[in-house]
């Protein structure tokens, strides 16, 4: 009987099953470092059975391919560039949210507000004019409507309200005044008495056709003292020549001005020849503040 060959004893794996190391720590979820797998991949070649050599280049390829280490597990390539501008990115976002809590939400002021605000800090005396267009008497047209606007200075500034409007058109049925009821509110900073605002008128009336035509022009001054005012504006229109009054009266139309400041200023008017108008009647209301700062007695 023939002698037994001995049989040849198996080396153990570096790598457990569960990827532990006996007698060493787990290794670190990104794989191993390349130089315990040159180790690694040295033992198993020495140790190796001969079927089991194609299992070892096998994984000689993707050790030097993908960075497989011999656990399966890939190693993945961070760069340190990028990781570290991630985290100065983070720490940028926390310190401006940061920031921005402490601050608190920046609300938008309105223009307005913001007009008023700084007429109330630099005080600067305020004008209110609070009325209506009561409406216009003495025209021989019917179906009227007026167009009004107010004009200020230089150091004049507007806080509320609107410059310039329009009325509705109305024809009386009873008497010959035409109502309009058209309000007026207006809030107004100076810093002077110079520019004190004006008012100022356009008469229009509207035939059967929708077709107009100019009744009048006309301006007065707001009254520089407080309280409740009537005021009667008289108006004027331009006459034109004996042609332009024939057209006029057969066509309708007739001249009109040019620029509409000529209607509150007296430099060009003492050239026009003008026929007399009706009446703008107005009932304005006037609150003056912080005229004492400027030695002015309200």
């Amino acid at each position: 009987m023939a002698a037994a060959r001995p049989r040849p004893q198996r080396l153990e794996r570096p790598f457990s099953q569960n990827g532990e190391r006996e007698g060493r720590e787990r290794p670190s979820e990104f794989g191993p470092a390349p130089e315990d797998s040159e180790g690694q991949l040295a033992t198993l070649r020495a140790g190796a059975r001969p079927g089991e050599e194609a299992a070892v280049a096998l994984a000689t390829t993707r050790e030097k391919e993908g960075g497989r280490g011999l656990g399966g597990i890939s190693a993945p390539r961070v760069s340190p560039c990028r990781e570290d501008r991630g985290r100065a990115r983070a720490r940028r976002e926390s310190s401006a949210g940061g920031e921005r809590d402490r601050s608190g939400p920046s609300t938008p002021v309105p223009k307005p507000l913001s007009r008023l605000l700084v007429a109330v800090l630099k005080a600067m005396a305020e004008v209110h004019v609070i009325g209506q267009i009561v409406g216009a008497t003495g025209f021989s047209e019917s179906s009227l409507f007026c167009k009004w606007g107010v004009h200020t200075g230089a150091a004049w500034k507007l806080l509320s309200g609107v410059r310039e409007g329009q009325t509705q058109v109305d024809t009386p049925q009873i008497g010959d005044m035409a109502y309009w009821s058209h309000p007026i509110d207006l809030h107004f900073a100076t810093k002077g008495l110079q520019g004190w605002p004006r008012l100022h008128f356009q008469v229009w009336s509207q035939d059967s056709f929708g077709r107009c035509q100019l009744a009048g022009y006309g301006f007065c001054h707001v009254p520089s003292s407080p309280g409740t005012h009537q005021l009667d504006c008289p108006t004027w229109r331009p006459l034109g020549s004996w042609r332009e009054q024939l057209a006029r009266a057969f066509v309708g139309g007739g001249p009109q001005l040019l620029h509409g400041d000529a209607i509150y200023s007296g430099a060009d008017r003492y050239r026009l020849h003008t026929a007399a108008g009706g009446t703008v009647h107005l009932d304005l209301g006037l609150l003056l503040r912080h005229f004492d700062r400027y030695g002015v007695e309200c």
